[in-house]
């Protein structure tokens, strides 16, 4: 030790300690985990907000929707942390155990159709559809140059 009482660079006391710290959360891992994503990101139907009426002695009059709320939407940060561990956790597991890498992919994929579907519904705003497509599952805007006739160039483009 030196005389700040900083351990000198270079020093092994502490490696073997050190190292089990940084890999705890691997060790966490549970086969239990693969079915826990799968229902994590298998979310309930949209919910329906009623407006209810009630007569004077409290009992129910009527219901009547009011508005309909997509379902939470699911993702693997959530995910990580209900399990009490952080996301890069989750892609360390996805190399170490074949199992869980199948069950983050059907899970990626659902969340693929959620935003698909809540997005052609118009339940999430266009721009967060789109970038949560784009940055999260790959796709991307496609433009393509035609050319027609008389004209020098058409230009199509296609939003995903």
């Amino acid at each position: 030790m030196g005389d700040n009482g900083q351990f000198k660079q270079g020093n092994e006391v502490g490696k073997e300690t050190r190292f089990q710290k940084d890999n705890q959360a691997s060790a966490k891992y549970k086969k239990e985990y693969c079915e826990q994503l799968l229902t994590f990101f298998t979310v309930p139907e949209r919910e329906i907000v009623y407006e209810k009426k009630y007569y004077k002695d409290g009992t129910l009059q009527c219901e009547t929707p009011k508005f309909v709320l997509p379902p939470k939407f699911p993702t693997f940060e959530l995910f990580a942390a209900s399990i009490g561990v952080v996301p890069n956790t989750l892609l360390n597991w996805c190399k170490q155990h074949p199992r869980f890498a199948d069950a983050y992919a059907r899970a990626k994929n659902i969340q693929l159709g959620i935003a698909k579907a809540n997005g052609a519904m118009k339940y999430y705003e266009s721009n967060f559809t789109k970038f949560l497509l784009v940055n999260d599952h790959d796709m991307s805007d496609k433009a393509t140059i035609e050319s027609a006739g008389d004209k020098p160039f058409e230009v199509n483009i296609h939003v995903v």
